[in-house]
């Protein structure tokens, strides 16, 4: 029988007090010691940590604490944290235990159970993995947390101390190479294998790297990578393919591990595209009489948009100039000679850009989405003249074209497939470019950031900078590479701000370090109705607010009510 992960529902199985379980039995016939030898039931049981724990690694909306991602007023999500309106209350995902207990049931069961030990292997590295998902999430918000290692029983002393932030990220790297040892190359699609467990580690560990300012975290980068590649298992895809239809996204060469949602029990509304896609019906409440006339919709658009790009996004997808040179947009010859807009800005670019953003007179589902003044689906540029925005459209002159799937029309209501890229080979080969930069080996680096830059942008020429240059390339790379993948453009402004401080060390947080993307306007365009000029211009966030970052924020706060439940948790520096 195959088994989907994210479908826990068909196989109608749920653990109830940590001794029973859900099946065609009654309640009440199957004990604890059933599940762990049958493997069916054991399976069941693991299925459903990576429901409850699959999300904790992805995360893909963190990338709207940025200058990347516009936030809505109306409906998008992390406001208070990129004004840094937060305060030592607030709960950034804090309150993983259950998880970690419900895995940590796995670890303690599988070993004594009398599965073969093929079926025992594939269950525990599937455990390690999934409670070094949690921990790294941990780590990756609050840096040192409670070490949960064995499941704790009611009498047992829960007032656990938090460990020092490298105590956690070894626990992190220790799981991961106990997954590794354990795990089968190959496994059904949305499980863990050898792959995932090294695609993890290198991820971790360069966080930890910056974090911690050691540089035998970057040598683990490379070791997991040199592992991964080895493996000869994953090759890159069409950039497209993995982020614009969901059947291709699930056979993807590329993909290590995914994260798949199936219709029987999702629909649209259940995906990131319902944050995504704007709303457009209603007219003529949300349209102006011009954009009726102008440019009607062949048909409506039903999403509530929440999320949408940035200026400064768009900005970092290079061009190809006449000469054959990458050059950013504005500063190729086409700006002084183009007569439009869409000449100047949006032609010969990188072909990220084609799949990620929908800009100016572009298909968009059977309609052509215009986001000039007055178009289809543009706020009119209000904010220019002090005007209301229109409910549901762009704020900023763009759309996201990446993870929507535009074959049919969608509603809200409709069962949707869905799959979330979680850990691919693009993340793995800049991972290791980064660890190669930090160690010194610019040659090596060169090598793995041209991988992505020519098959997923499409650029024929090279890496060739180096020095800080080589930097500036890279980040570039990763901003337009991984956007709306697992908070990657958020975690690694952190990172980066961490190496420029020297890593984490008391009194960070009263530092004069700053993040330029964490702080300030982001930017929209603004087109004219005849698309041939534009201004670039500040767009606000919740009531005007800028975003604002101060240091304190490389670690959110632990929840002032776990420090009141459990005196022995200590606050992070600044909260």
């Amino acid at each position: 029988m195959k088994y989907i992960v994210y479908i826990i529902t068909i196989f109608s199985l749920g653990y109830i007090s940590c001794n029973r379980v859900m099946d065609t039995k009654p309640l009440d016939s199957y004990t604890g010691q059933d599940v762990w030898n049958n493997y069916d039931l054991a399976q069941g049981y693991v299925y459903n940590c990576y429901a409850n724990c699959m999300g904790y690694i992805f995360s893909w909306d963190y990338d709207a604490i940025t200058k990347s991602v516009k936030t809505h007023p109306w409906g998008g999500g992390h406001v208070a944290e990129k004004t840094e309106q937060i305060d030592r209350y607030a709960d950034e995902g804090w309150g993983q235990f259950g998880n970690i207990r419900s895995v940590n049931l796995i670890l303690q069961n599988i070993p004594v159970s009398p599965l073969t030990d093929l079926q025992k292997n594939t269950l525990l590295g599937e455990g390690h993995f999934l409670r070094a998902s949690i921990y790294s999430n941990l780590a990756f918000r609050f840096g040192g947390v409670q070490l949960v290692k064995n499941v704790l029983a009611v009498n047992d002393n829960f007032n656990i101390p938090r460990s020092s932030i490298k105590e956690t990220y070894d626990f992190v790297l220790a799981d991961l190479d106990s997954a590794a040892n354990l795990l089968p190359t190959a496994n059904e699609r949305g499980r863990a294998t050898k792959g995932a467990a090294y695609a993890l580690k290198m991820r971790v560990a360069l966080q930890a790297g910056a974090y911690l300012n050691d540089n035998n975290y970057y040598t683990a980068v490379k070791t997991a990578g040199n592992a991964l590649f080895a493996l000869n298992l994953y090759s890159l895809d069409d950039y497209a393919h993995m982020f614009t239809d969901y059947t291709a996204a699930t056979v993807s060469p590329e993909n290590i591990l995914v994260y798949e949602r199936r219709n029987t029990n999702t629909s649209f509304d259940g995906t990131p595209m319902q944050a995504l896609v704007p709303n457009s019906d209603m007219v003529p409440s949300k349209l102006t009489a011009i954009a009726m006339q102008k440019f009607p919709l062949k048909e409506s658009i039903e999403g509530w948009m929440s999320y949408a790009p940035t200026q400064d996004l768009v900005d970092d997808y290079l061009v190809t100039d006449a000469d054959g040179k990458e050059r950013t947009w504005n500063t190729t010859s086409y700006v002084a000679n183009a007569s439009n807009v869409d000449a100047k800005m949006y032609e010969h670019r990188d072909k990220r850009f084609y799949a990620s953003i929908v800009y100016d007179s572009t298909k968009y589902f059977a309609n052509w989405a215009y986001l000039r003044a007055n178009g289809n689906v543009s706020s009119n540029i209000s904010q220019l003249n002090g005007g209301n925005i229109n409910g549901g459209c762009s704020e900023t002159g763009y759309l996201f074209g990446k993870y929507v799937y535009q074959a049919k029309k969608l509603w809200y209501s409709d069962p949707t497939d869905y799959c979330y890229s979680v850990l691919r080979l693009g993340e793995a080969y800049l991972n290791y470019a980064e660890a190669c930069i930090k160690l010194g080996d610019e040659a090596t680096a060169k090598t793995y950031i041209t991988k992505t830059y020519q098959k997923h942008g499409g650029f024929t020429n090279a890496v060739t900078a180096s020095g800080d240059d080589l930097l500036t390339t890279y980040r570039r790379e990763r901003h337009v590479e991984l956007i709306l993948e697992n908070g990657d453009r958020y975690w690694s402004l952190l990172r980066w701000g961490m190496q420029l401080s020297g890593g984490l060390k008391t009194g960070y947080s009263n530092s004069a370090l700053a993040i330029p993307e964490l702080n300030g306007k982001p930017h929209g365009i603004a087109i004219s109705t005849d698309g041939t000029s534009y201004q670039v211009y500040e767009v606000t966030d919740n009531n005007g607010q800028a975003l604002k970052f101060t240091p304190k924020r490389y670690l959110f706060p632990v929840p002032q009510s776990k420090i009141t439940a459990l005196p022995t948790l200590t606050q992070n520096e600044g909260w």
